[in-house]
């Protein structure tokens, strides 16, 4: 076995022993027992149903390599979940590995994977020169939105046999991934980078129940968890724990706070509140849709709130003058201190959920709330840089490339993602079943921003607005730079093909 299946299997092995602890939680259980459960075979992964198998031909392409051209050994972002060597006992990765099994005797190929830091830019040089040795890319979205601009990769709105509207894809990206109805990128149910966009909320039941507050979970149920609901929770949790007469990370807030201009929680508030920053014409072309009072509003609600020091700490401030050097950056040693039982919410994705594992107190998982109680649907802002698939321009393959894509994602959707996601997520990492159902709307309502991807400065322009308070002036000073980058990307996009 190379080094980087090593580290792809030691990573799932991780990931599964981590979620089994958490599932297990009781005190001096030895994590080695819990590995043999029964509740971690490939058995409890739902059986492939036959029912909406996608209908393609039947061929044969006489042993043929298709090779993916993926993303590891970068510090983040990495792709675990499109080839893994061998089996080795870990649910998922022998999910993996079976499906890829099932895909090649499907079709008579072999499935292999390249892994680099860096695909994009790899791909960048290997494509000019005309290297058509691998078939498919997994990198993350800003990444690839590099070599988009530079035409390394095709549209693919079209893809033979890829039916979008299917579950294993995700509906949604289409039109929000779109650039004058070019599709360069999508999510699919091969990989589960996907599911570790979107960012939530979590949120301590001890401290909610002491403070005599009503469940997340009945306001989701009564259709009424809204932002005029959730930012009353945060304002009223503040306890001065070490009664040394000041708020630091030794006492008790209603919210961990993110400022950052590309995941500050304000970001993540606006979309969940039906803002997006920007929305596509009839002719698929992005328009900037953030700027109004609705904005400005929302903005207004959470400042007087979450810039509260009394009750929102954030994450600089928090990790001030402490020892991380146990963790891996200050992220992970404040997020501590939410399993540590300091803080009512935190916003976050759900692979951080391995940060709770030894958690005395038990945590809910809610959406981010709707503007008011007529918003229809929940959404959730995607992290800008998850990883997600693109195909080069030197495939000339596409009819087989179609195929292998459409019944690889389907297989996959019951396979790979109920190993991860009902076994792993589900059923090991959480302790109740309503979280459940939360993780499923969740899934459900991932939104993706172009902004974010090409870099178009917009999310920044938000931040500031947030950030000073005055909306209108902010997008004065840069509403022609924002169009400027904007008319730019659709010129470079749409002058070839």
């Amino acid at each position: 076995m190379n080094n980087i299946s090593r580290s792809i299997s030691a990573f799932l092995a991780i990931i599964l022993v981590a979620a089994i602890i958490a599932g297990c939680g009781s005190e001096g259980e030895d994590p080695g027992v819990a590995t043999a459960s029964a509740e971690t075979s490939p058995e409890t992964a739902e059986e492939t149903t036959e029912s909406d198998e996608p209908e393609l031909p039947d061929v044969d392409l006489g042993g043929k390599e298709y090779q993916f051209l993926a993303r590891f050994g970068a510090f983040d972002y990495n792709e675990f979940w499109v080839y893994v060597e061998e089996m080795n006992g870990e649910v998922v990765n022998d999910a993996v590995f079976e499906r890829n099994r099932a895909v090649e005797e499907k079709f008579n190929v072999k499935i292999t994977a390249l892994f680099k830091e860096d695909p994009d830019n790899y791909a960048t040089k290997t494509v000019m020169a005309g290297d058509d040795s691998y078939f498919a890319v997994w990198d993350a979205k800003n990444s690839l939105s590099s070599g988009i601009q530079k035409h390394v990769y095709l549209d693919i709105s079209h893809l033979p046999y890829a039916d979008y509207s299917a579950p294993y894809w995700d509906k949604n990206a289409v039109e929000q991934l779109s650039v004058a109805n070019k599709l360069y990128m999508m999510p699919s149910d091969i990989s589960m980078n996907n599911l570790i966009a979107p960012r939530y909320l979590y949120f301590n039941k001890r401290i909610m129940e002491n403070y005599g507050l009503k469940s997340p979970y009945e306001y989701v149920a009564d259709d009424t968890w809204t932002l005029d609901v959730f930012l009353p929770m945060v304002a009223a949790v503040s306890a001065d724990l070490d009664g040394d007469g000041k708020m630091t990370r030794e006492d008790e807030f209603g919210m961990l706070r993110e400022d950052y201009s590309a995941n500050g929680n304000i970001l993540y508030f606006l979309v969940g509140c039906g803002i997006r920053a920007t929305t596509n014409d009839e002719d698929g072309i992005p328009r900037i849709s953030f700027y109004n009072e609705k904005t400005q509003e929302i903005i207004d609600k959470v400042a007087v709130v979450l810039k509260d020091e009394s009750c929102a700490i954030e994450y600089n401030d928090c990790a001030q003058g402490a020892d991380t050097s146990d963790f891996a950056h200050l992220y992970d040693y404040c997020r501590s201190l939410f399993a540590a039982g300091h803080f009512l919410f935190v916003q976050n994705g759900c692979y951080e959920t391995v940060q709770f594992n030894d958690m005395e107190d038990d945590y809910g998982i809610v959406p981010n709330p709707k503007y008011d109680e007529s918003q229809k649907e929940y959404y959730h802002r995607t992290d800008p840089y998850n990883a997600l698939m693109a195909l080069p321009v030197t495939n000339v393959d596409l009819e087989n490339t179609g195929m292998i894509l459409e019944w690889m994602s389907w297989k996959s959707h019951y396979t790979v993602l109920p190993a991860y996601y009902e076994t792993t997520i589900k059923l090991k990492r959480q302790r109740d079943e309503t979280a459940l159902e939360m993780l499923d709307i969740i899934k459900g309502s991932i939104y993706y921003e172009i902004a974010d991807i090409f870099g178009l400065g917009i999310s920044e322009v938000i931040w500031n607005s947030y950030r000073t308070g005055d909306l209108a002036s902010t997008y004065a000073k840069s509403e022609k730079t924002m169009q400027k980058k904007i008319d730019k990307l659709v010129e470079n996009l749409t002058a070839v093909g």
